[in-house]
């Protein structure tokens, strides 16, 4: 009777291993890792660059002038000049926050572009390689406050060479009303870096003049 029950036994045994092995009894599912999400492996707390606006001219600061100007060239201008001025005016156009438009305008804003040569001295660091700003021009009147920018953008034509649609952006820029910047991505740095397209932080200056108006 031992000997039967202790075969029983071991035939159970093996008939177990046989059934494991070969599949016959079901595998119990086996415990997955927990899953990691890509929020758990990164920062969760993520936060917008803050874009700080170039800074915009005193005279334009507080002003509510109209996005649309009217421009002409200047008597003399070259027209490689003026190409290069056409260049930056569409890069501005393109913005939808100014719509600079070639012609004349009796009551609205102007933006005239032309030249001038002005030699720097021999022991001078830095050239001047042009001009441009904003003239206001504020008119009361029983109807309220008209503010109006008769604008001006300059190349100056004693290093030609050195001029390109950055000095042109940078020029038209100070016309619209946006002030040096620090930053050298920046179209209105100081020192010429050769950066003819705008920076958020020049667009973000450009909307804090023009967004909204018309």
């Amino acid at each position: 009777m031992k000997f039967k029950t202790r075969f029983l036994l071991i035939l159970l045994i093996f008939a177990g291993i046989f059934a494991w092995r070969y599949g016959v009894f079901p595998q119990l599912p086996q415990p997955s890792a927990p899953a990691i999400s890509a929020s758990q492996t990164s920062s969760e707390s993520t936060t917008s660059a803050h874009v700080t606006a170039t800074p915009v001219e005193s005279i334009v600061s507080g002003k509510s002038l109209s996005s649309t100007y009217h421009y002409q060239f200047q008597k003399g201008l070259s027209t490689a000049n003026q190409t290069l001025f056409k260049q930056a005016i569409a890069a501005y156009n393109r913005t939808g926050l100014v719509k600079l438009i070639a012609g004349t305008s009796k009551n609205g804003n102007t933006l005239t572009l032309g030249s001038y040569s002005k030699p720097m001295p021999a022991s001078a660091q830095t050239f001047e390689l042009g001009h441009g700003g904003p003239q206001i021009t504020e008119t009361w009147s029983a109807l309220g406050t008209s503010v109006v920018n008769h604008a001006s953008a300059q190349f100056n034509v004693a290093y030609q060479s050195r001029l390109s649609v950055a000095v042109a952006m940078h020029e038209l820029g100070h016309a619209l009303g946006l002030d040096h910047s620090t930053s050298k991505t920046s179209v209105m740095y100081p020192v010429d870096q050769g950066v003819s397209q705008l920076s958020a932080e020049d667009l973000a200056g450009l909307k804090k003049i023009y967004e909204s108006k018309k």
